[in-house]
This record gives C-alpha cells, structure tokens and sequence, in this order.
C-alpha cells in the first residue's frame, strides 16, 4: 500500500541570501553528513566539483562522512533540506524511495506535522558554475568558516556518541536496600532510541538500548523501558497481510530486546495507539470497516465497534504476547496522536461513523484498553496495561470516570501530574496540558483521576516529565531541580500512585534530574529536604553553594511564559540556530520543528509585551543562576555536576536567544535590521558551537535526533555576517 507524501503548496522561498548561491546552501548543510559523492548526484556534477565547491568555503576537503547520519540523523537532513530539495532529492539523499520519506513522514512521531503538514514546492537544487562575483563573495562565507575551525577542538565530541558519557555522567553507585519501595513501576524512554522499524534490525536495537544506559539505568532505580510499537507490523494483519511482511523478524528482535533488558532488572513496555487508520483506499476492498473520516487527511479510523476490528485488537495483542514472552506492558493513548478509534479525534457530535454515533465516546474508548488488556492477559498473567487519559476529558462529562468504570480492574489509570495546574503569569492566566516542569504538579484533575482508580480498585500512575520539557529539550536536563522536588513530594504526599512514568520521548537521559527522582522511590519516615536531596546527587560539591544556584535557577525557570503552544512552537529547540530573517518569511512555526520567525506563533495567547518581558525574565535569572552554578562547581572534577554545567550553559544561550530573537522581529517591524542582535546572536552561536564539540548531548533530543550540529551554527555564523555587512 503506498503511503502519501504532504502535499506540496506554491510558498516562497525562505532566503539565503548569506550563500551567493542556493547550491552553496545545500553542500554546506549536508557537509560530512551526506557522501560528497551522492550530493553530486544530487545536483548534477562530480564529486570533484562538490569537493571544490565546499572546498572554496572553508569547509574540509578530505570530509570525515559519519555514517550514524544516515541512521540515526535522518531528521536532522529532512529537516535541512525541506526548503532546499523536492521529495526525490531528499529521498535520494537519504538512499531511500519516496515511499519510505512518505511512511517516515507519516509514522515517525508526526514527522510531517513538525514540518508543517506541507512540503514547499520548490525547485530542484541543482549545480551552475560559480561567477565572478559569486566566487568573490564566497570569499566572505570561507573568512567566517575559517576563523570558526580555528577556535574549534582538534577532536571534537563525535554526534550520536553517547555511550561514553552514559557510562560515566550517567552512572552512579548501587545501593542495596530492605526499605519498600514507592512506585512500583518506574518507566522512561530511551535517550537514544529510534523511531523506524527498529525491531527488526538487532544493530539498531543495540543503538536505541545500548548496555551503558541500561546499566545508567539500573544504577538510578528505573525498572522499566518504553516504546513505540505498531500491531500491524508485529503480528499478521488479517485485513492486509503484506502489511505485516517481516513480523517474524520483529519479534525476534522484540525477544532480544526483551531478553536484554532483564539483565538489568528492566522490562519493556509498548506505546499503543491502536487501532491505526488506514487510508480511504483502503475502504475500497472493506467498506464495511470504515469509521470516522478525516477527509482532509484522506485517512479513515479502523471502527472499533465492528466484530472484525475487535477481534484483531484481542487476537493480535494475545499473539504478541505469546510470541515474546516477559513483556512488562502497554501504554496506550486512545483519544489523541493519530487517528484510530472513532472517537480519537472526535466527539460525540463531530463522529461521522454510523456505529460509534450511537454509542458513548466512553465504552469506545474503554474497549480499546480492554480488548488489548484481556488479549494480552490470556497469555502473560502479569502484563500491565497503563492507560493514559491523554485528551479524554471534555469527550464527554466525567469521561476519566466513565472510562475507568468500563474497564476491566487490572487497568491502571495515568494522568499527567501537571494537568490542567493553572498559573498567572505576566498577568495572562495558563493552563497546563502537559509539558511542564515550569509549571508544577500535581494538579486536581490528577488528584481525582488517581483517587477515583483508587476508589474503584484501578491502580493509579503519574505521568512526569522530569529531565526536560518541550519547554526546552535540547540539553539533558534543566536544573531547575528544586521546582521538581516540590513536584515530586506534592505527588507522595497528596496522590499516592502506584507507579510513575518518568517522562515522554525527551528528558531520557540518565541525569542528576533521575537521580534526584531516585531518592524518593524509598519509603522512608519522610521526604528529603531539598538540601538533603544536593547533597545525595552531588556528594562531593559544596552543598550551599549549590543549593543557592539551584534556587536561583528555579525561581528563574519560574517566569517561563508557558503554555502548550508556546513550548510547542517557540524557538527553544533551535536556539541560537535559528537564522535571522531581515524580510518577513510569511510561514508558521511548526510544532517542536521549525521556528521560522513566527512571533505570534511563539507567543500564544500572552500579548507581545508580557512574552517578551517573560523571556526577558527567565533569561537574566537563569544567567545569574549559571554563573552561581559555575562558580559553585568551580573546585570539582565531578562529571556529575561538571556537565550539568555545561548543560546549564548551554540553556542560558538558547534562552537569551529566545528574546533576542523577539527583539530583532520586532525592530525588524519598525524597519530597523538591528545588527546589534545579529552580533550577540553570532556570539551565542559561537558558545554553543564551542560546548557542543565538547558534549554529544547538546542539540540532541531523540523524537527530533539533532536540532542543530556544527554546520548549523557555522550557518547562523554567516547568516549573521551577511546582515551585519548589509545593514
């Protein structure tokens, strides 16, 4: 079955003018990502005209292609390229056909979505020789280039190498202890984990779950992994068997995978978003199967409510389960994400499916947990089922309620900790869907979701995000750790659940954030003072020093404008990567994907004013706080706490790019170019250039691989040079 490339829309085209050349563009994001050779291909020439070409501006000539590009950065070159390439160059770049782009786009955590939901219908990138004048300002984009490699170390950090700083920032000593335990589930996503057909190919398992996070993992108390996982792919599909083409494979591998956790005291556990819709195709040869439409997307749900559907949920999670034996469970969303039941992504008034019209958003939603649940159940006794209550409420009144009532008592209740926590601020009131360390939990909406499963003999799970936040992803963690302390002894003392899942796809990695998290999972006499809690994750570093850096960069963190558009599509991710536009783009920043120079997207509901006095804010505290922290860490050789260092560092570049950018936008609209902004952008893009070759991690977030590497801040470096000689 083919898969549907976004469409293609006639938009302008987004300027780099700071290349004489789109061409120059194109080698320059690609350098030593993409063989020189198959950018030949690409644009039409040899190989010793690209090795020219990249040659003349600066960049090495003998070009050191790292292959994990291709394999675990294929986001960060559609990204780069979705302005510069059609589909069938990009495809070619990456070695792939425009139906895998297409099923990648589609499947790959909303990949299509974080590009905008269209492809810009542009020109093929394609070789011309260089004139004159074009070489002569070439000249300009090599001086840059060049005097960047010279601040640079000789060896700097390899991307994607993180098992060496798994095994040494990531690990902690193991302690035994006969104290109870709290929680008894205690679930994170792998830092490094790939989306794609993972299961099949053992390589990429050993990539996505490599033994020194396993072991960083066990040394923090975290007993479980999670995933995502499509049933179609890993057992037989009864409605299209060559859909399935290769389940064999994938269960070995799940097998693998399973077997390979448990020797760290791990289980794994699935994300299911069943069942997954087809498109309107699809209906050509099953009508009698189609749900809700979505027109626009051409894609109908899988109707739950038929006697085929339900037995594929029911069947294909029992297969699953007798095929890998051990699994420790399942993690569902059912009322958001991708469409899949009648009722994911719509109400009882918008559902066009005939069946699920006349029934509750409810029982639809409670059986697909149960079908999963019972299926799975009648071949593993101890599987668990978390089902997630993500987008439930406001289906119907008390749906939360409805939902638990309908399903069976094995199912656990999750709730985001920090839903629907109102906070004033700048004098804007937010509410929290989820996403938040700024913005601290728990919430009543938790609160009654978790006691009401409770009452009605359901365990109750918190759903955390502890490390990082869309509010800022692209560093390890936020040391913001006091906000979390609070947040975690507001859930011991007031929710009591039963297990918690640490974080989403980001916030992974195994940091001072999980082993602060790791102090509480004792049950002790009380909870640890918030000094106690330094003490343990930093036993060798000055305790109040270090207690008074983290209060100032809590209360800094305190004054994030937050709301879920706001740490959607502002600039945090990219940070001092993102270019500066002299002339106004005309395009919306996309969800965690591109920023563009969208002010009105990045602030959301707060006026312009209140973001921007906001970042303002957070930028001077949190610059206040780094240089306590660093300060603070000043005599210790603990890579504990010197890499929160760093990492802290490196937040404080992308938050005063984050206002510096609103006040380049906004004199831009007055018809100034502020050049002054240009010259502090290029001097954090240099800092960040400088600690990135120094930590793999930064720029790094798994759902999104690397934000930004080394070309894109050289980039930002001749973006800004180009606006400064301009203007």
């Amino acid at each position: 079955m083919k898969h549907e490339l976004p469409k293609l829309q006639n938009t302008p085209i987004i300027p780099t003018d700071h290349f004489p050349t789109r061409m120059q563009c194109f080698v320059f994001r690609n350098w030593e990502m993409i063989a020189p050779a198959v950018l030949a291909r690409v644009l039409g020439c040899d190989e010793e005209t690209v090795l020219a070409l990249a040659g003349e501006m600066g960049l090495p000539t003998q070009p050191d292609v790292d292959p994990d590009w291709l394999e675990k950065g294929y986001i960060t070159i559609i990204r780069a390229n979705w302005h510069l390439c059609t589909y069938e160059q990009i495809a070619e770049l990456l070695g792939w056909d425009t139906d895998r782009l297409a099923y990648t786009l589609r499947e790959d955590d909303f990949l299509s979505v974080k590009l905008g939901n269209f492809k810009p219908d542009v020109p093929p990138v394609a070789y011309a020789p260089l004139t004159e004048e074009q070489k002569e300002a070439t000249q300009e984009i090599r001086r840059v280039v060049r005097a960047a490699f010279e601040e640079l170390p000789h060896h700097p950090a390899k991307p994607f190498d993180f098992a060496p700083v798994f095994a040494t920032v990531g690990c902690y000593p193991e302690t035994a202890s006969d104290k109870p335990a709290r929680f008894e589930n205690r679930i994170v996503y792998s830092y490094c984990a790939l989306y794609g057909d993972t299961f099949a190919d053992r390589r990429l398992l050993d990539a996505s779950f490599p033994d020194e996070l396993l072991r960083a993992y066990r040394s923090l108390g975290v007993t479980g992994v999670w995933t995502q996982a499509v049933l179609y792919t890993l057992v037989p599909y009864p409605f299209a068997p060559s859909m399935s083409e290769g389940y064999e494979t994938r269960q070995a591998g799940m097998r693998y995978l399973v077997e390979k956790l448990a020797k760290y005291g791990l289980k794994l556990f699935l994300y299911m978003n069943e069942p997954r819709a087809m498109p309107l195709s699809f209906y050509e040869e099953y009508p009698h199967l189609r749900g809700h439409i979505k027109e626009a997307e051409g894609y109908a749900a899988l109707c739950v409510s038929t006697p085929e559907v339900r037995d594929y949920l029911y069947n294909g999670s029992k297969q699953l389960n007798e095929a890998v034996p051990g699994l420790g469970g399942y993690l569902t969303i059912t009322a958001s994400e991708n469409l899949t039941n009648c009722y994911s992504h719509a109400t009882k008034e918008t559902c066009t499916c005939p069946r699920c019209r006349e029934r509750m958003p409810s029982d639809v939603i409670a059986d697909v947990n149960r079908l999963l649940y019972e299926g799975a159940k009648e071949a593993n006794p101890d599987i668990a089922l978390l089902a997630w209550n993500w987008a439930w409420n406001g289906r119907e009144p008390e749906m939360t309620h409805h939902v638990i009532d309908k399903m069976p008592r094995g199912i656990a209740a999750m709730n985001v900790s920090e839903e629907a926590v109102k906070k004033n601020i700048g004098g804007v009131e937010t509410s929290v869907i989820d996403y938040s360390i700024s913005v601290e939990g728990p919430g009543d909406y938790a609160l009654d979701t978790w006691a009401y499963a409770h009452k009605t003999g359901h365990p109750a799970y918190a759903k955390l995000q502890l490390g990082v936040t869309w509010e800022i992803s692209t560093v390890p963690c936020v040391a913001a750790y006091e906000k979390t302390w609070r947040h975690l002894s507001g859930i011991v003392e007031k929710g009591d659940v039963d297990g918690i899942m640490l974080g989403w796809t980001l916030g992974g990695f195994p940091s001072p954030t999980l082993r602060l998290a790791q102090c509480f999972y004792e049950k002790n006499d009380r909870l640890p003072t918030f000094d106690e809690l330094c003490a343990a994750m930093f036993p060798d570093g000055d305790t109040p020093a270090l207690v008074h850096a983290f209060h100032l960069l809590s209360e800094a963190y305190d004054a994030y404008p937050f709301h879920i558009s706001t740490a959607y599509n502002g600039t945090q991710q990219v940070g001092s990567s993102n270019l500066l536009y002299p002339e106004k783009t005309g395009y919306h920043a996309t969800m965690t994907g591109i920023p563009y120079d969208d002010i009105d997207g990045w602030r959301a509901i707060f006026p312009r004013e209140v973001y921007v006095d906001q970042l303002k804010q957070l930028s001077d505290g949190w610059h206040e706080g780094t240089l306590a922290l660093e300060s603070a860490a000043r005599i210790s050789d603990d890579c504990h706490l010197t890499a929160p260092v760093r990492w802290t560092k490196a937040a404080d570049c992308h938050f005063r790019s984050m206002y510096n950018q609103c006040i380049f936008v906004l004199r831009r609209e007055e018809g100034v170019i502020d050049t002054a902004i240009a010259a502090e952008e290029a001097a954090l893009a240099e800092e960040l250039l400088m600690l990135s070759a120094e930590d793999p991690t930064i720029g790094y977030e798994s759902a999104n691989h690397y934000f930004y590497h080394r070309n894109h801040l050289l980039e930002k470096l001749l973006n800004c040079d180009h606006i400064i000689r301009t203007y």
